[in-house]
């Protein structure tokens, strides 16, 4: 078993503790501490690491005025080469409002009457722009019961 040592916290905050620390470690670990380093160091393949993009500022103000004009997160992430994630957090920072792909009551209507009618909510997100499980969600929310997946869609009259 390790010996227990007897440093304690504020210990290690006095600092001619953590100068005889850091001292003692450079005594004990020597010559044979910058092999060891030296051992441990992986170095990745080529192309295989994560590369940080910085934007300066000028492309971040264009990044959210194109946004402001209507461009997707997914199309600025693009042309920016940076995640998708990342243009929201720099949106966010901004102070810009996200849009959301929200069903307006009207919307929700139209959903309701086509799914009655047969429709499946992939076709019904389709015609409406949002996501299939926005539908189904909104769907739920209004009372509607939802059929089993795979059953047959009603025929149109």
């Amino acid at each position: 078993m390790a010996n227990q040592s007897s440093v304690t916290w504020p210990d290690l905050i006095n600092p001619r503790v953590r100068t005889a620390i850091g001292e003692l470690y450079e005594h004990v670990v020597g010559e044979s501490g910058n092999n060891a380093t030296r051992r441990c160091l992986r170095v990745p393949p080529e192309g295989s690491r994560q590369v940080q993009r910085r934007l300066p500022p000028e492309e971040i103000e264009e990044l959210v005025a194109c946004y402001l004009a209507g461009a997707t997160a997914l199309a600025l992430a693009g042309k920016h080469s940076i995640h998708r994630t990342t243009v929201l957090a720099l949106l966010e920072r901004h102070q810009v409002a996200r849009r959301g792909r929200v069903l307006t009551p009207r919307h929700i209507e139209r959903a309701v009457s086509s799914y009655a009618s047969g429709s499946s909510c992939a076709s019904i997100g389709k015609d409406l722009e949002v996501n299939p499980e926005t539908v189904r969600l909104a769907l739920l929310k209004a009372g509607v019961v939802m059929r089993r997946p795979g059953r047959q869609r009603a025929m149109e009259s």
